[in-house]
């Protein structure tokens, strides 16, 4: 059974190496969406297991996002994990911890994306 992840990024690039990565080192079944806008309405009709999230994208702060994915009945427990070179930290903490459940910092190991992603999710390796 593979786990459904929706990445929401708005470089073509990352976007591309991303979803390689997932569905190569981790058998994720994997959605892109190259903005805020794009990705809220796939994540309300796909209903992901997870959303990857850039947080700096030009239509949509990802962090504005995350705030309208929690007042939606249908998308408010997806877990998120931000994606993101800016170091937010600071930011986070306003988040629920409920549904934010980590930041992935770019530049990072396409090897061991999938490992991390499942790490942050507390979940094994073999789902």
């Amino acid at each position: 059974m593979s786990r459904r992840i929706l990445v929401i990024e708005d470089d073509i690039g990352i976007q591309a190496v991303t979803k390689f990565s997932l569905e190569m080192e981790g058998n994720w079944e994997v959605t892109t969406a190259l903005g805020g806008k794009e990705g809220l309405v796939k994540a309300r009709t796909l209903h992901p297991d997870v959303i990857l999230l850039d947080v700096v994208m030009p239509d949509i702060n990802g962090l504005d996002i995350v705030k309208q994915l929690q007042k939606n009945q249908v998308t408010q427990k997806i877990p998120i994990i931000l994606f993101t070179a800016k170091v937010i930290e600071n930011e986070r903490l306003e988040l629920p911890r409920s549904i934010v459940k980590g930041v992935i910092t770019k530049p990072f190991d396409c090897l061991t994306l999938s490992a991390k992603i499942s790490e942050l999710l507390d979940l094994k390796c073999s789902l």
